[in-house]
């Protein structure tokens, strides 16, 4: 039974990883191989890419679409963005997340079924209030304008996430923080925020 389990997970890890390898194998030959109506085989030995660049592989595609295109000012804007939305959504996520799960007022369920409301409504509803103004002040387009957009679309999934997170926290930890003297600002920092 062990042999066999052992056996069809190689087999669906071979399966899964094929059409990656695939696609990698497939970067280094020119298109006319990659994409031959002739045979696939054209796509394994790369007979034209042997004749056209007098090697059976080349960097031609890479060279192509990193250096001709510039592909690397998206993957730098790329970057740019991803790392400004995950730190200020988990700055306010956390910040907000921990509040809500700490608090013992009535407004915590309102302000958690609102986050859900607009967490569950479709995405291009909640793009569209920004577009007039992106718009008329020429905003729509640049890095800024997007880093606003995902972060206030991921707000909600990163509030319900934290508040979560926090609520698996016992209180007992930030009273007893508060007890040796901590604020309830350094209580989070220095007790809450490590766990």
């Amino acid at each position: 039974l062990t042999t066999l389990a052992v056996g069809f997970a190689l087999f669906w890890l071979i399966v899964a990883a094929f059409p990656f390898a695939w696609t990698v194998w497939g970067s280094f030959k020119v298109q006319a191989d990659f994409f031959s109506r002739e045979t696939w085989w054209n796509a394994i030995t790369g007979a034209t890419t042997l004749r056209v660049t007098g090697g059976a592989f080349t960097t031609d595609a890479y060279y192509g679409s990193w250096i001709e295109t510039e592909f690397w000012k998206a993957v730098v804007n790329t970057a740019i963005v991803t790392v400004c939305v995950t730190t200020i959504s988990l700055t306010f996520g956390t910040l907000g997340g921990y509040a809500l799960a700490r608090s013992t007022h009535r407004y915590r369920f309102w302000i958690l079924v609102t986050a859900l409301f607009f967490r569950a409504m479709p995405e291009v509803t909640l793009v569209s209030g920004y577009l007039f103004p992106f718009f008329a002040w020429n905003l729509w387009g640049h890095l800024p304008t997007a880093i606003i957009v995902l972060v206030a679309l991921n707000q909600p999934f990163t509030l319900w996430m934290m508040y979560s997170f926090f609520q698996g926290i016992p209180r007992d930890l930030d009273e007893s923080a508060m007890v040796d003297g901590c604020t309830r600002f350094q209580a989070f920092r220095l007790a809450i925020m490590p766990v």
